[in-house]
This record gives C-alpha cells, sequence and structure tokens, in this order.
C-alpha cells in the first residue's frame, strides 16, 4: 500500500527524531519540511531526504497527507486546524495547545473535518514501559495502589521554551504531561477526580518566569493515587522512571539509565555519539524510545479510519490536568475534575495571572 506522504513543520530537535523514525517504517516516508526561515527548511531537507523544503505553510499543507505539527506550543491550534481545513491528517506534538479552548478547537476542527488527530505522547509506545504495563495487566502484581513517574533534565537547550507566550507554560507543558499520561495509559485511562500540585523556579529563576520544577498528586477513580514529578533543576542528565507499587508485588523501570550497557571512552567518538568518560548508550535510541512504533501506529489508525491509542481526546485530558495543576499551585488546595477554568490565553496564566 502506498505510503502516507507526512509534512513536518519545524526543524528542531522532534522534527529530526520524526524524521529519523519516518525512514525505519513502510507506512510512511518524509516528504516535506516547513520553516518559517527557508534556509533552515533547506538544511534540513537536504540532510534527511524531503523533497520539499518551504516557508509556505500553504505549499507544504497541499503536498503531503498528513501533517506533523512540532512548532512552538502556542502555533499548535493554528496550524492544526489550517490543516484539518484542508483535509489533512494531524499529528501534534505535547501538549496538544497552550490552553483548554486551542485544544478544544483543534479537537472539533478534526472531527469536523473528517480527519485524525494524534497526539504525540511516545511513552506508551516504549517497550520498556508497554512490558511494565503488560506485567500490571497480567495481575503479576496484583492490584495496583500507587504509582510514581519521573521526566527531568536540566532544561531544554531551545529558547522558547522559556518564554510564557511561545510556550505557555514551563517544565509542567514541557514533561509534566510526559508523566500524566504515561500514568493514566498506565493504569487504562481511569478518570481522574483530583489534582494537587506544588510548582516553583528553581535553577532558572534568573533566566524565566516560568516554573521548571513540578510535583502534582493524582487521585483516580478507584482510589489509586500517583505521583508525576517534573524538573528542568537535575544535573548529570536525563531521568525517565516509572515505579508501580502493587497489592501482590512491585515494579520499576528505568528509561534511560540502566540499558545494560556500559562503556567508557576517553575523549568521546562522534560517530558513535559516545560522551567522554563512562555512559550507558541503548543498542537503538529511535526503537528504545518509542518513536518508529508510535508513528506507525498513528498512520496506521488513519489508514483504518480508527481512533489512535493516544488521540487529540487524550491530549484534551492531559491539558486540563495541567491547567489544574497550575490553578492547584496558585490556590494551595486540591482541584476537582472535570475543571473548567476561566478561558485564558496560555495555560501558565492561571498560576501567573494575565500579564
Amino acid at each position: 500500500m502506498k505510503p502516507f506522504r507526512v509534512g513536518l513543520l519545524g526543524t528542531g530537535y522532534i522534527s529530526r527524531i520524526h524524521a529519523r523514525a519516518l525512514g525505519r517504517i513502510p507506512e510512511g516516508e518524509l516528504a516535506g519540511v516547513f520553516s518559517r526561515r527557508r534556509e533552515r527548511a533547506q538544511r534540513f531537507a537536504a540532510e534527511l531526504g524531503a523533497e520539499l523544503a518551504t516557508d509556505s505553510l500553504d505549499e507544504l499543507i497541499e503536498s503531503v497527507d498528513v501533517v506533523c505539527v512540532n512548532t512552538p506550543n502556542a502555533l499548535h491550534a493554528a496550524q492544526a486546524i489550517r490543516a484539518a481545513e484542508a483535509g489533512r491528517h494531524v499529528i501534534v506534538e505535547k501538549p496538544l495547545a497552550a490552553s483548554l479552548e486551542q485544544g478544544e478547537a483543534m479537537v472539533e476542527a478534526c472531527a469536523r473535518a473528517g480527519v485524525g488527530l494524534a497526539y504525540a505522547e511516545e511513552l506508551p509506545f516504549v517497550p520498556k514501559f508497554a512490558h511494565a504495563r503488560a506485567l500490571l495487566d497480567s495481575g503479576a502484581l496484583g492490584e495496583a495502589l500507587y504509582v510514581t513517574q519521573r521526566e527531568a533534565h536540566g532544561g531544554p537547550h531551545t529558547a522558547w521554551f522559556y518564554t510564557r507566550d511561545d510556550a505557555g507554560g514551563g517544565v509542567l507543558m514541557d514533561m509534566a504531561c510526559h508523566s500524566i499520561e504515561c500514568v493514566r495509559w498506565l493504569l487504562g485511562k481511569p478518570a481522574v477526580q483530583w489534582v494537587s500540585a506544588q510548582i516553583a523556579r528553581t535553577l532558572h529563576r534568573a533566566r524565566t518566569e516560568l516554573e521548571d520544577h513540578a510535583v502534582l498528586q493524582l487521585g483516580f477513580e478507584g482510589g489509586v493515587t500517583a505521583t508525576c514529578e517534573s524538573s528542568w533543576a537535575l544535573q548529570g542528565g536525563m531521568q525517565s522512571k516509572l515505579e508501580v507499587w502493587g497489592r501482590d508485588g512491585y515494579l520499576d523501570v528505568d528509561l534511560l539509565q540502566q540499558t545494560g550497557v556500559r562503556v567508557y571512552t576517553a575523549n568521546g567518538h562522534a560517530t558513535s555519539e559516545l560522551p567522554p568518560g563512562w555512559s550507558t548508550p541503548v543498542p537503538d535510541w529511535l526503537e528504545a524510545n518509542g518513536y518508529p512504533q508510535e508513528l506507525a501506529h498513528f498512520l496506521r489508525a488513519f489508514r483504518d479510519g480508527t481512533e489512535p491509542l493516544e488521540s487529540g481526546r487524550d491530549g484534551l485530558h492531559v491539558l486540563e490536568i495541567l491547567c489544574a495543576a497550575y490553578a492547584s499551585a496558585r490556590s494551595g488546595r486540591a482541584i476537582e475534575l472535570p475543571f473548567r477554568p476561566p478561558p485564558v490565553e496560555r495555560a501558565v496564566d492561571l498560576w501567573l495571572g494575565t500579564p
């Protein structure tokens, strides 16, 4: 069957990951890339093999079957809606949008146009985490009682993540969205009944008004509770960890720091992407982090007309929880769900107030 022609919006880190992942799967192919700066699009296309490089959003949309929105959060809604109105399926990087209202408009536009909308949360496609869920589902741990999930590193390398207008929020929007959806998916997506959050500016307080450390407590229907910790204040590398406490057992997963491989290089090795000193390389980083599996699943769902495992509705649930977390941090109390905040331009305005 002819593969979907996929167009990428943006030339940053995640677009490079998606371009590499598309090269692994038969369901889709990289057809084009858009950047507001044509020269960036041209460099990206030349390096990664896209036939079209353009600074015209309309040209990109007209040339592909699927539009993958990898731009700053504040642009997600307008670009996704534009693609949907042109009859294109849409994949949107996390978070779904900068505000709940924008996210709702995206879901409605795709439904109205009859196109698919996938929410690019890769953790459910990570083999280690998928195995953890299979073990939980098997009954090996007994009834789940408590779950923790941590996503942390020393801070983004791209400047827009630190800006209120572009990002719509700090580490909650960047990394807590991973933790929230990982826990929801692991437990079978039960309803979240309440959210309590503490957030702060710590390591990056001189650089941004946005939060760089957050701890969320989630209460699920059925009584399971979860802690989601996200941070830009971790020194020494990135962490992605999961713990499940069951009535009959315990499970923990370390995605990034326990690979089963250790290597030492005195000066590093560029071809193998090894840093100087000790490291724990992953034999196949793309597969281990779920990106080819994620994109292949989304494209199959579009082909079959089915709802993807991570859909626009899932992105909305996560966005609602993020908004509740900001409101909780501002008020100092737990927020019950469903939660409908007053309209704001950015989710973080529920914590910082309107500028």
